[in-house]
């Protein structure tokens, strides 16, 4: 018979607990106080988190059919409850407590175990002997375009898990063009394209050890200098000339323009030599172009002649009038237009008049106006001692003109003349530039196509001939607006007037180079020891074991 948990007189009238094992479980301490967390770390982990309240154990959240009642502490019996609602007896109470206990230690060891910082021992992680060689160079440099009489800074972040000798850590900068051009005697679609690299400097400096013209194979073991076990950080800075290189650009199968910068390590090995090279950092650059006049309207007015193989264009011509303002612009700025254009006859036409065919100009309407921004690249290159020219156009940005008056999204045209005024955003990307191998412009097509409003067949399928006509448009880099009108005539020849920061050469000299150097800015020199508090340490702790 068992006795009904209902409290301490209870307890005492009961039975089955009257023997000697109830006497020696009521002298020690209560077994559901035994398992109870101290602040005492688990074995092999980090300390638990303290507890605020150790007179009464809290089971976990999971555990929701355990309640507890602090009217029984004084016997070291709790009032434990499960689903069904049936008391138990003590025992099986501290039966279960200690398995709720457990789960919660467990629980919060595994949780308090997956720390921020992995578990460092005093073992290496790496057995390499370079254990890291890299360039680090700030996001706020390697993000941000560079220009004339700027400066490339950064440093030459190298770890060594044991003494090593080695020849030198050196700087490279190169600056390089290559253009395709192509046999201008052959210039079939199945004619191959001729790559030609031109290096417009490449330039290298010594940040520790010997000078760049010392060879490994003319200098002793003995003379050379020893790394320590640690992290050696070279800060490096390069100044860039009051030069216009040209801009850094990519184009598949017409041209490309890089600036490189990596570090080398060199050191002897038994055989040959052992030269470590780091990632090629690749710097953008774009040259200083300034406007050749004050901003002002281009005024346009063209007309452009049909197709004189065709019977029925042939008579047709388009009339295009308006205006571009804020011409020079610069890339990213907004251009207001204003253009008019209308179908009429063509009196320029050198056909024969027995041949053409009578044309009403009334039928004939311009139905769409397109404005399209283009780039043009013109590459120079040898070819068996003779130069050859290859041009490339590319459309940059394309808009299709609203007629005035129309709905918002309906870009055709049923009236006489096509009219239309607005803003066009210019590409960001846009930056002239002109060196002796590679010459970048832009222009600024504008497209009428002209429909036969009268043809049902034109009505269904929509056929029309295309008339354009070609803006050149100036595009720079440094404001108009900085010039006034007064200044603006002077502005390359007084001193003292807008002349600060204009580049002389309108492209790269080879005599002015980049200029390397050992420091230039506010990092200095460091060396940090190979030990567990290295920070190359630390990181390749976490890659070995990504669990922590």
């Amino acid at each position: 018979m068992s006795a009904s948990v209902g409290g301490d007189n209870a307890v005492a009238q009961s039975s089955s607990y009257q023997g000697t094992a109830y006497q020696s479980q009521m002298q020690r301490p209560p077994e559901w106080q035994q398992h109870i967390p101290q602040h005492q770390p688990p074995r092999n982990g980090p300390p638990l988190p303290p507890r605020h309240n150790q007179q009464m154990y809290q089971p976990p959240e999971h555990h929701t059919g355990i309640t507890t009642s602090s009217s029984y502490l004084s016997t070291g019996i709790q009032n434990i409850s499960l689903n069904s609602n049936q008391p138990i007896s003590a025992p099986a109470a501290s039966t279960v407590l200690q398995r709720a206990n457990r789960d919660r230690v467990s629980g919060e060891f595994s949780a308090s175990s997956k720390s921020s910082l992995p578990i460092i021992d005093d073992r290496p992680p790496t057995t390499d002997r370079v254990a890291e060689f890299r360039l680090d160079i700030p996001d706020g440099v390697r993000n941000m375009t560079q220009h004339p009489e700027d400066a490339i800074v950064g440093s030459v972040v190298i770890t060594v898990t044991k003494p090593t000798k080695a020849l030198r850590i050196s700087l490279s900068f190169l600056g390089q063009q290559r253009v395709y051009v192509r046999d201008a005697s052959n210039q079939t679609s199945l004619s191959p394209y001729t790559n030609i690299d031109y290096t417009m400097f490449e330039k290298h400096l010594s940040l520790w050890g010997h000078n760049m013209d010392i060879d490994s194979s003319s200098t002793p073991s003995s003379h050379l200098e020893t790394l320590p076990p640690g992290t050696l950080i070279i800060p490096f800075s390069i100044k860039l000339p009051r030069v216009n290189y040209p801009s850094t650009i990519k184009r598949e199968k017409a041209c490309r323009v890089r600036y490189l910068v990596w570090a080398t390590f060199e050191r002897p090995g038994t055989f040959k030599d052992h030269t470590m090279t780091t990632h090629k950092e690749e710097i953008y650059f774009e040259p200083l172009a300034y406007p050749t006049q004050p901003a002002k309207v281009h005024r346009i007015s063209k007309t452009i002649s049909g197709n004189p193989d065709s019977s029925i264009t042939a008579n047709i011509a388009v009339q295009v009038s308006g205006g571009l303002l804020q011409l020079p612009a610069v890339a990213g700025d907004r251009i207001r237009y204003q253009i008019e254009a209308r179908a009429v006859l063509n009196q320029t036409t050198d056909a024969n008049p027995a041949d053409q065919q009578p044309v009403d100009i009334a039928q004939f309407i311009v139905r769409h106006v397109r404005i399209i921004i283009v780039e043009r690249l013109k590459a120079r290159g040898l070819i068996k001692g003779k130069e050859h020219i290859q041009s490339y156009h590319q459309d940059m940005h394309s808009v299709t003109l609203t007629p005035t008056g129309a709905k918002p999204g309906k870009s055709a045209n049923s009236a006489a003349e096509h009219s239309s005024s607005g803003y066009i955003r210019l590409p960001l990307d846009m930056c002239p530039f002109n060196s002796k191998q590679l010459e970048r412009d832009y222009e600024m097509r504008v497209e009428c196509d002209v429909a036969d409003k009268s043809s049902l067949l034109n009505k269904v399928t929509r056929q029309k001939s295309t008339y354009s006509m070609h803006v050149p448009l100036e595009i720079c880099t440094i404001p108009p607006a900085n010039f006034d009108t007064a200044a603006y005539q002077n502005s390359y020849t007084d001193d003292s007037r807008n002349m600060a920061n204009i580049v002389p050469p309108p492209h790269y000299s080879a005599a002015v180079e980049p200029e390397l150097a050992v420091g230039g800015w506010e990092l200095e020199r460091s060396y940090i020891k190979w030990d567990k508090s290295n920070p190359t340490w630390i990181e390749l702790v976490r890659r070995k074991y990504p669990e922590c």
